[in-house]
């Protein structure tokens, strides 16, 4: 494993730039929203913190710009209802809430901090549910609509939301001063919210990973036509080099298990090719965002930080993720509930 190589280091300038670019083109008509939710946030990482929430409608908009499936809503009455489970993000405690609406398009995204160890960065991934009521109904809840969800050998992927949780001692950067030694909050954000939409997480992932390789044929033709390694089930390789998308920079894959300090980590060609895998629909990026990406700077020799495994033990959510430093601490994390 190499501990140092080419990387990407945007100036707080075009970070700035790029963040309002995102915020202004996600106020558009568009088929997903990503909305997070703070009732948990009771440590107030999030609350009264505005550049910490932008941060977040700026991760969520990567995928909203790009995203196209409809995902239907979830509307209990009746004796059809349902619970939503997932950790909650500031104490770890399961949580089930009864009968959320959430409306067609939402991904709801429960976000907070706690302390997650030396070497974890972040925790996130999808939520579970429990359900009552016709077939019609749990098939909703399941599914929203993505009917290769359904199948034996799911094909698509239609979650109603889950938790992101981040660490609360990171010597976090959040888009102002200098990055130099500190760990990039953007790029956090943006790696556990491809855990949420399925990356290591959904079964229609999991159907593509074999002999420690992921045989999804989008990502096969955008890594060159060789399956992409994987670290573990849920992460690209150490060192899988892609571009970021809509441009001819070179960079580490986003969703691979590390991220150097004092860099920002973007979504590649190969992390959006294995969101088309596990079923979504993804369109190109638009050509403004294209431009700014184009301005990113290169450099070498930074310590690293590694997404570990997360949260397991007792806890009845499957598949909990955590993002580290390569040097180390971890980033990535799921809390899936079936």
């Amino acid at each position: 494993m190499l501990e140092s190589g080419v990387m990407i280091l945007m100036p707080s300038r075009i970070l700035s730039t790029i963040v309002a670019a995102y915020l202004l083109l996600a106020g558009s008509v568009r088929a997903l929203d990503i909305q997070f939710d703070y009732t948990y946030d009771t440590g107030n990482f999030f609350v009264g913190h505005a550049d910490r929430q932008s941060l977040l409608d700026a991760a969520a908009a990567v995928f909203e710009l790009r995203l196209t499936d409809t995902l239907t809503a979830i509307t209990p009455s009746g004796t059809n209802t349902w619970t939503a489970n997932f950790n909650n993000p500031t104490t770890g405690a399961a949580v089930m809430v009864s009968n959320p609406s959430i409306a067609q398009g939402v991904v709801r995204v429960y976000v907070g901090a706690r302390q997650l160890g030396t070497t974890t960065l972040g925790i996130g991934g999808p939520g579970g549910f429990n359900a009552g009521g016709n077939q019609a109904w749990f098939n909703t809840v399941e599914a929203r609509g993505q009917a290769g969800a359904l199948a034996a050998t799911p094909t698509d992927f239609g979650p109603w939301g889950g938790a992101i949780t981040f660490d609360l001692d990171t010597d976090w950067y959040f888009g102002s001063g200098s990055l130099a030694g500190k760990d990039d909050f953007l790029s956090v954000a943006t790696h556990e919210m491809g855990h949420l939409l399925g990356i290591g997480t959904a079964d229609s992932w999991l159907a593509f990973v074999s002999g420690g390789n992921f045989t999804g044929p989008r990502s096969t033709a955008a890594n060159g036509g060789i399956q992409a390694g994987l670290s573990g089930s849920g992460h690209w390789a150490d060192n899988t080099m892609s571009t970021i998308f809509g441009t001819n920079t070179a960079q580490e894959a986003a969703m691979s298990p590390s991220i150097t300090t004092g860099t920002q980590k973007y979504f590649t060609t190969l992390d959006f090719a294995g969101l088309q895998d596990i079923g979504w629909t993804v369109v190109p990026e638009p050509s403004g965002m294209a431009l700014l990406a184009g301005g990113l700077l290169a450099l070498t020799g930074f310590s690293r930080r590694r997404w570990a495994s997360g949260e397991g033990g007792s806890c009845p959510f499957e598949d909990a993720r955590a993002m580290t430093h390569r040097g180390q601490k971890a980033v990535d994390g799921s809390d899936r509930h079936s």
